[in-house]
C-alpha cells in the first residue's frame, strides 16, 4: 500500500526534471545572434581567470616574494576596486556599455601580459589598481549591454548557460594552469613554465574579443533605462539618493554581504598559497585539479537550484546553503592539526574546499534572485554599487590582515573568521528578510485568490 505513494512522487519528480530539461534545451536553441555570440565571448574570456587564480600568486612566490608581497598587492586591488567602482560606471554612461566591457577585456589582457612578466616591485604593485578599474568598467557594462541587447523570453537562461560556461570555462583554465607548467619546469625552470601556461589562456582571451565585438547594440525593445524624461530626473547625488525607496532593505543587503565579504577575503584570495605554502605542499598540478574539481562542484550544484528554489523560500534556502558551507570551513582550518601533513591530508582538504565551493556558491543565484525580487528596478544598480564598494574596502583590510597571519605559518586562523563570517552573516540575513519575503508570498496568495473570485463572479454575471 505505502510503495505505490513513493512510486508515484518519483515518477512526479522525474517527470518535473525531463519537463526541466527539455524546457532548457527549447529555450537555448531559440537564442538571438547576440545571445550565442555572448555565450561564446565567455567561453574563452574565463579560461584566463581560471588560469590566473591557480597560477599568479604561485608565479610571484617562485619569484622570491613573500606571502606579504602577495597580500600586499590584493589589498591594493580591493582598494582600487572600492574606489573605481563609480568612475568606471560613468565612463561606461559615456562610451556605451559595448565599448566599455569590450575595454574592459582587451586592456585587462593586455596588463596581464605585462604582470607575468616583470620582476618589478613597483609594477607588481600598481597593476592591481589599472586592473581593478578596467575589470569595473567590465563588470559594470556587460551584464547591463546584454539585458539591453537581448529579448526578455530569453534573458533568464541566456545568463544561466553563460553562468554555467562561464564556470566550466574557469575549470579548464585551473587545469591547464595547474598541468601545463609540469610540461616544462624540468626544462625551462618554475618561473617560464608559469609564463608559458598563461599564454594559453591569454591566447583564448584576445579571441574571446572577436565575437564580442560582432555583437549588435540595441536589439532589445525593453529600455527601462530611458522611460521618464530627461528633466524630470534629479542631477547628481540628488539623482543617486532619489532612486532609494528601499534604504533600510539595502542597508542589510550591504551590511551582510560586507560581513561575507571579510570572511572570504580572509581565505579564498590566498587559497593556492595555503595549499602550496601550508601543511598540505601541494604542487601546480594538484592545486590546478583541487581548483577545478571545485568550479565543476559548483557547475552541478547550480543545475540544482531551480529545483530547491521550487521547494522552499529563497531565504530559507540560501541560509540552508550557506550554514551547509561553515563545516566544510571549519574543517579545512582543524584538518592540519588533526593530520599533520602527507597525502591524505591533502585528499581531506580537497574535499572540504570542493564541499564549500559547492554549499556556499550555490547560494549566489538565489541571493541575486530575492535581492532583485525585493528591489524597486532603479534602485536595484545602487544597491549593488554599494555592496561592490564596501565589500571591496572591507576585503582590503581583511587580506591584509590574513595574509600577515598566514606569513607566520598560521592557516588555521583566518578559517576560524570565515565561518565566524558566513555564520554571522546568515543569521542576519535570515532574521530580517525571511519575513519579508513570507509577506510577500501572503500578499502575492491574496492577490491570486482575489483574481480568482473575481473571475467566478464574471462567469456567474455571463
Amino acid at each position: 500500500m505505502s510503495a505505490e505513494p513513493a512510486n508515484t512522487g518519483s515518477s512526479q519528480v522525474l517527470r518535473q526534471v525531463s519537463g526541466f530539461v527539455v524546457e532548457y534545451v527549447a529555450r537555448t536553441r531559440e537564442f538571438s545572434r547576440n545571445a550565442n555570440l555572448y555565450v561564446l565571448h565567455v567561453i574563452g574570456m574565463d579560461m584566463i581567470h581560471g588560469s590566473f587564480t591557480v597560477l599568479f600568486n604561485l608565479y610571484l612566490l617562485a619569484l622570491g616574494f613573500d606571502v606579504k608581497f602577495v597580500g600586499l598587492r590584493l589589498t591594493i586591488g580591493f582598494v582600487a576596486t572600492a574606489v573605481t567602482a563609480v568612475p568606471a560606471g560613468f565612463v561606461s554612461d559615456r562610451i556605451g556599455r559595448k565599448a566599455s566591457f569590450i575595454l574592459g577585456d582587451g586592456v585587462g589582457a593586455i596588463i596581464a601580459l605585462v604582470m607575468i612578466h616583470t620582476r618589478s616591485e613597483a609594477i607588481l604593485l600598481a597593476g592591481p589598481a589599472f586592473v581593478a578599474f578596467f575589470n569595473n568598467l567590465h563588470h559594470t557594462s556587460e551584464a547591463a549591454f546584454m539585458a539591453e541587447n537581448s529579448q526578455p523570453s530569453e534573458r533568464v537562461h541566456l545568463f544561466s548557460v553563460a553562468g554555467s560556461f562561464r564556470t566550466m570555462s574557469a575549470m579548464a583554465g585551473a587545469l591547464m594552469a595547474g598541468l601545463l607548467p609540469l610540461m616544462f619546469i624540468d626544462e625551462f625552470g618554475k618561473v617560464n613554465a608559469y609564463r608559458f601556461a598563461t599564454y594559453a589562456g591569454l591566447a583564448l582571451w584576445f579571441l574571446s574579443l572577436a565575437p564580442a565585438l560582432l555583437l549588435r547594440s540595441f536589439e532589445a525593445v525593453e529600455r527601462p533605462e530611458l522611460e521618464g524624461s530627461p528633466e524630470s530626473k534629479p542631477e547628481g547625488w540628488r539623482r543617486l539618493t532619489a532612486d532609494i525607496k528601499h534604504p533600510r532593505r539595502i542597508a542589510y543587503f550591504v551590511l551582510t554581504s560586507a560581513i561575507i565579504a571579510v570572511g572570504t577575503a580572509a581565505v579564498v584570495p590566498l587559497l593556492n598559497v595555503v595549499f602550496h605554502e601550508g601543511h598540505m605542499h601541494a604542487d601546480e598540478g594538484e592545486i590546478g585539479v583541487l581548483f577545478a574539481v571545485g568550479e565543476l562542484s559548483l557547475a552541478v550544484v547550480t543545475l540544482l537550484v531551480p529545483l530547491l528554489a521550487t521547494r522552499m523560500l529563497k531565504v530559507d534556502a540560501i541560509a540552508a546553503t550557506r550554514m551547509m558551507a561553515v563545516p566544510f570551513v571549519l574543517a579545512m582550518g582543524l584538518l592540519p592539526v588533526a593530520f599533520g601533513e602527507g597525502s591524505i591530508l591533502l585528499v581531506l582538504m580537497g574535499i572540504a574546499h570542493v564541499g564549500r565551493t559547492g554549499a556556499f556558491r550555490m547560494s549566489f543565484p538565489l541571493d541575486d534572485a530575492f535581492n532583485m525580487s525585493v528591489l524597486e528596478p532603479r534602485e536595484r544598480a545602487t544597491s549593488t554599487g554599494i555592496e561592490i564598494a564596501v565589500g571591496s574596502a572591507v576585503s582590503a583590510v581583511a587580506i591584509f590582515v590574513s595574509s600577515r597571519i598566514m606569513d607566520t605559518g598560521d592557516f588555521a586562523t583566518p578559517f576560524m573568521v570565515m565561518a565566524a563570517a558566513y555564520l554571522v552573516s546568515t543569521m542576519i540575513y535570515w532574521k530580517v528578510f525571511r519575513p519579508i519575503e513570507v509577506d510577500a508570498e501572503e500578499a502575492e496568495f491574496e492577490d491570486d485568490e482575489l483574481d480568482e473570485l473575481q473571475v467566478a463572479e464574471g462567469e456567474r454575471t455571463d
